[in-house]
């Protein structure tokens, strides 16, 4: 969540195959600052068009494979760790009808089918600020949750969102899941967003 909604250049039109979308996840990356949070790769080049297809011109199957291809990664870099269950970070109500879709959902669904797993909803997000677009200051604010408690107490949850820009999405629902009484929250996305470096003066 929380990206620039403007088209890449060169992606009209952006077409994928499924062994493009399978050749932009084979080296994925792990952030751990401020948590642990594992990613398909950064938010450039093919993936920054392959996300921006999904998102903004409904290709779904993309949320699909990109779900897919999250679990390999998820078991080659979390090799001793299993989930109890996989859930996602609800992007706001009004996204939802403007798109059709929740992308993050899809991927939290297809993720969870190859890991043999159930994916459920245990966040429900009770603000309709969206992320994409916003400046830096307002992401950082962040989104609000509230958890279905009883699904996740003493449980180990995969909490799934789709672009990490500054972390806070997936900071805000990692708390509320551990406040809710979730044994750990581990986090995975599609891409991670490079911060910018601020040039010196001076």
């Amino acid at each position: 969540t929380g990206i620039d909604a403007a088209s890449p250049v060169a992606t009209a039109p952006p077409y994928f195959t499924r062994q493009s979308i399978d050749d932009l996840s084979l080296e994925p990356l792990t952030i751990d600052d401020p948590f642990v949070v594992v990613a398909l790769g950064v938010y450039r080049g093919e993936l920054r068009r392959a996300i921006h297809a999904m998102k903004f011109r409904n290709c779904r199957w993309i949320a699909v494979r990109f779900g897919r291809n999250l679990a390999p990664a998820v078991a080659a870099t979390n090799p001793d760790w299993r989930p109890d269950i996989v859930t996602w970070a609800p992007t706001t109500s009004r996204r939802v009808r403007l798109r059709g879709h929740d992308q993050s959902a899809i991927i939290a669904g297809a993720l969870a089918r190859r890991m043999r797993m159930r994916r459920v909803r245990v966040l429900r997000r009770i603000d309709n600020h969206t992320q994409t677009g916003a400046s830096r200051a307002r992401r950082q604010r962040g989104p609000q949750f509230v958890v279905r408690s009883g699904a996740v107490r003493g449980r180990a949850v995969l909490l799934v969102d789709d672009v990490m820009t500054t972390g806070t999405t997936l900071a805000r629902a990692r708390t509320a899941l551990l406040a809710a009484g979730a044994s750990e929250v581990r986090c995975v996305v599609i891409a991670r967003v490079k911060a910018r470096v601020s040039p010196q003066v001076g």
